[in-house]
């Protein structure tokens, strides 16, 4: 064989070799769906679920198990749209690795008949151009189902135009926010009695809410006039929850009060608070500053008397004493994580109030007020709920008997309203809640708490009973039942305790 064929076959069998050999790896690069081309996951957490590596050989079956792993990655950190679209080998050793992580297009709203979709939607902190993300959607609808107009939220993804986008649904049922009472009666001892009351969470589509109450009745008591005695009571009630682009929340109370009706059975009618008269108003001006977290500044300006309390409840000099004008500066901080305000099942609800009266500002009292609200609930066995709740509060300097904290009635229950009175209080309460037939729940609960001044000694009275909720359109009625350490009530209300 001549010299040049031997040359030839010795290229030939050179060129073979280094066609067949295999490129190592020099670097791996991740390109994701955010705006920068990064992912939203750290390039070396995918890495580390990678067979291919740096330094090694590429081999296009082990990328292709690459893309599945990185795939299971993204979904078990709550991003179930990502794909990985495909690899790029470079001719310096570079893999580029593509992935469409599932952006969002657009959000839109449906389902909603009276409320507006930008108040639904200024409440999300979801936007287009983020990652589709399962943990934050659950958390949008947590706060979605904290409004007190919307019974429930669901979120529903769907494909975009573009390959690796989508658009989110957020599908939701709106609760019967307007509330009309009305009721008249007539009895021989009482005459006639008068009760009207609107109340709507959702005044204008945007959260907005008004209350509105009116009360008549003619009032009996011991050394009172033999006719009775007429009273009215007036209540006016607006709050909006997103005044400006901030989120600032302002609200106004003002109202004319007097005892007129009792809402229970098996209790004294008479006690002190019977005769207190309060007229004024109530501002607010609040913010939210996380999706749990709000501060709310309150200004309060009451005139109060006792001047119509028979002398045996309470002497002329003590009325002298509790009469006058409360101006009360204050603050309030909420952190609410429950699932639901109307019927929790999860979350905790923690409420701090503090008030400082002034006289240097026109009012007649001076005194520092605050109190401390705490609530818990977890999920229990057949879609029960077991709720509790502890309550402090203390007061200082000259506190009148209207800012006085009472215990006794709707929340420490099994004892007469306003049975116990003092400038310190505490109080506990638990409740298993648990479903009955579709609408009604059963109640077994337990309270302990005591209110009392400066020097004495706490003492904690403790009732318990059963109670049954009926969940209508128009909210829950609350039917309980305690007996406490001499004798046994009835109470009949709206709403849950807490």
């Amino acid at each position: 064989m001549s010299k040049y064929w031997m040359a030839f076959i010795g290229v030939l069998a050179l060129t073979t070799v280094v066609v067949a050999q295999p490129q190592t790896v020099t670097a791996i690069r991740f390109y994701g769906s955010q705006s920068d081309g990064s992912t939203v996951l750290p390039a070396e957490q995918i890495l580390s679920v990678m067979q291919t590596q740096v330094g090694g050989v590429f081999d296009e079956e082990r990328l292709r198990e690459d893309a599945e792993a990185i795939q299971k990655l993204y979904e078990q950190q709550g991003y179930p749209l990502a794909r990985v679209v495909g690899f790029e080998r470079q001719t310096d050793g570079t893999v580029i690795v593509r992935i469409a992580e599932g952006m969002i297009r657009g959000v839109r709203v449906t389902g909603n008949r009276r409320t507006r979709s930008s108040a639904i939607l200024r409440n999300l902190q979801l936007r287009p151009g983020e990652i589709y993300s399962l943990p934050k959607l659950q958390r949008e609808r947590e706060r979605l189902g904290r409004l007190p107009y919307l019974k429930d939220v669901q979120v529903a993804p769907e494909p975009a135009d573009e390959l690796g986008q989508v658009l989110v649904n957020i599908i939701v049922d709106e609760l019967n926010t307007t509330q009309l009472a009305a009721a008249v009666g007539y009895t021989s001892r009482r005459g006639w009695l008068g009760y009207v009351e609107f109340s709507d969470s959702n005044l204008f589509g945007g959260g907005q809410s008004l209350q509105l109450q009116w009360q008549r009745g003619t009032f009996f008591y011991d050394g009172g006039p033999e006719e009775g005695e007429q009273r009215q009571a007036y209540l006016f009630q607006y709050t909006d929850p997103f005044l400006t682009d901030w989120g600032l929340t302002i609200g106004i109370k003002a109202y004319d009060l007097q005892s007129v009706f009792r809402p229970s059975f098996s209790q004294t009618d008479v006690t002190l608070r019977t005769f207190e008269k309060r007229r004024g108003y109530t501002l607010l001006l609040g913010k939210q500053w996380s999706d749990h977290l709000q501060v709310t500044a309150t200004f309060r300006n009451d005139e109060v008397d006792y001047d119509d309390a028979p002398p045996y409840l309470l002497s002329f000099g003590q009325k002298v004493q509790n009469r006058g004008r409360v101006v009360a500066p204050g603050v309030q901080v909420q952190y609410d994580s429950r699932d639901n305000r109307i019927n929790p099942r999860g979350g905790i609800l923690a409420l701090g109030r503090w008030e400082a009266a002034q006289r240097s500002w026109g009012g007649d009292f001076a005194f520092d007020r605050a109190t401390l609200d705490l609530r818990g609930y977890w999920p229990a066995p057949r879609d029960g709920t077991f709720a509790l709740r502890a309550v402090t509060g203390f007061a200082t300097r000259d506190l009148p008997l209207s800012e006085s904290f009472w215990l006794g009635g709707f929340d420490l229950r099994g004892y007469e309203f306003d049975e116990f009175r003092g400038d310190r209080m505490v109080l506990f309460s638990g409740e298993m809640r648990f479903p009955l037939l579709e609408g009604i729940q059963g109640v077994v609960f337990l309270d302990a708490g005591d209110a009392w001044r400066r020097g004495e000694s706490v003492q904690l009275n403790v009732g318990g009973g059963v109670g049954v909720r009926f969940f209508t359109p128009f909210g829950a009625i609350r039917l309980d039942v305690a007996a406490g350490k001499r004798r046994v009530f009835t109470y009949v209300t709206l709403g849950q305790p807490f």
